[in-house]
């Protein structure tokens, strides 16, 4: 493309303006350092000097005047918030009148960086520079060209089995032409048309129209309140509730090195505080029965039928809970016929079973947060799944601090703040609290 010497003068004085502005503005504001790692010693001789030029995609970097050491110098770089939503000011309040104004600022966080060449740091070397590798570039490949990749290498070195099967793969493949032919044909006819005479169809005969609901979660309340969205009343009865309300009370004086004797599991004795409501202090067994059962099973999802019968807490919830997970069950012995009986769980009535009790944990807990560490050691579950369960059931996963990590022997816990949502898609992620 040829370019006069007008044009080419015009695009040097319009890129010269630019940088004039964008040096300008970056002139005007004030500057806010923050140092990360250490602290200045003496704030009265602190000198900053500047590298580069501002521009409009990057402000430049700002160093501190001083030799600390021979290859090591403090680095600030711009930090910029305006994707966040947010700008930095700095505020000056008169202290007679009360006024306040407000300034444009750059908050720069200075860190400490140890390089062979502090030229090449700072960017001043434009010949190491240019040819600097940039690790902030994307060079993954998508699945598509995968499986263009995989396909042309079955197509030059595959069996003719694997070859045939490609091909088949690649008929039954709707692209375009597909489309094109379908509309031509089936799409294109008035048979599937309605008219006027014909009835209005309703909508609650088409399948498809209805809500799924899952035959393994608990059924969840759509509601403002954590402690409503799995209520008490959707795991006990209230004629379960008088007969055992007498025995809660007794495990709620005790303290917890006294419920873990009694048969109350680690897990929950972490979550169980003395409870003064009847209905919740019932619940609170309910969910020491239902963990020490998974407890007993383990991975391998069966369990003695004499370590059934011989569960430390209340008959009443035993019944109740073999009666709703434990009815598909199998009851087997081994080859000869001879030995101890064990009761099996399928995998769907054993994931129910889990469900159900990390619903009724979430419910119970205080502030509705539940370790996973100590509910993962004691049900032997995989880590990844028991997530999984958890972030179904509408809780997020969170990182706790120091003290609550150390209160509940866990480093992250679920935390249910809201029903689940039916169009959610995808993991959430951790949220650090």
């Amino acid at each position: 493309m040829w370019v006069s010497t007008e044009d080419m003068a015009a695009k040097k004085s319009a890129t010269r303006v630019k940088n004039v502005e964008s040096n300008q503005e970056f002139a005007e504001a004030d500057i806010v350092a923050s140092f990360q790692h250490n602290r200045p010693r003496d704030l009265q001789n602190l000198k900053f000097e500047r590298h580069g030029k501002a521009g409009r995609k990057k402000a430049p970097i700002m160093s501190v005047k001083g030799e600390i050491c021979e290859k090591v110098m403090e680095i600030g770089t711009d930090v910029n918030c305006l994707d966040e939503g947010f700008d930095f000011a700095v505020a000056v309040v008169d202290t007679e009148t009360g006024e306040a104004t407000y300034r444009p600022a750059r908050f720069y966080s200075f860190e400490s960086k140890y390089a062979e060449d502090l030229e090449k740091l700072i960017g001043t070397n434009k010949k190491d520079t240019k040819n600097a590798e940039d690790y902030a570039e994307d060079f993954s490949i998508g699945s598509d060209k995968w499986a263009e990749k995989r396909r042309q290498l079955t197509s030059n070195f595959g069996s003719s089995k694997k070859i045939k099967m490609d091909e088949a793969a690649q008929r039954r493949t709707i692209n375009q032409e597909t489309l094109d032919e379908m509309r031509k044909t089936a799409f294109a006819s008035n048979s599937n048309v309605k008219t006027e005479e014909q009835g209005d169809v309703k909508l609650e005969n088409i399948t498809m129209m209805n809500k799924a609901t899952s035959s393994i979660l608990p059924a969840a309340v759509q509601t403002e309140l954590s402690r409503d969205i799995y209520p008490i009343s959707l795991f006990l009865e209230d004629v379960e509730v008088e007969a055992v309300k007498s025995l809660a009370e007794e495990v709620m004086e005790k303290k917890k090195k006294q419920r873990v004797e009694d048969g109350v599991p680690e897990c929950v004795a972490l979550i169980m505080y003395n409870e003064k409501v009847e209905q919740r202090a019932v619940a609170y067994l309910l969910l020491a029965t239902m963990v020490e059962i998974l407890a007993k099973m383990g991975r391998t999802r069966q369990v003695l039928r004499k370590e059934l019968n011989e569960l430390k807490m209340p008959d009443v919830l035993r019944q109740k809970v073999l009666a709703q997970f434990f009815n598909e069950s199998i009851s087997e012995k081994n080859y000869a016929g001879r030995g101890a009986e064990r009761v099996r769980l399928n995998v769907t009535d054993y994931d129910r079973f889990v469900a159900h009790t990390l619903a009724l944990a979430l419910t119970l807990a205080p502030e509705h947060k539940v370790p996973i560490t100590p509910f993962q050691q004691a049900f032997g579950y995989q880590p990844s799944k028991l997530e999984k369960m958890f972030q179904a059931l509408g809780a997020d996963l969170i990182r706790l601090d120091v003290q609550s990590a150390q209160n509940l022997r866990s480093l992250r816990a679920a935390i249910l703040l809201k029903p689940p949502s039916l169009e959610q898609r995808g993991p959430r992620k951790i949220i650090r609290r």
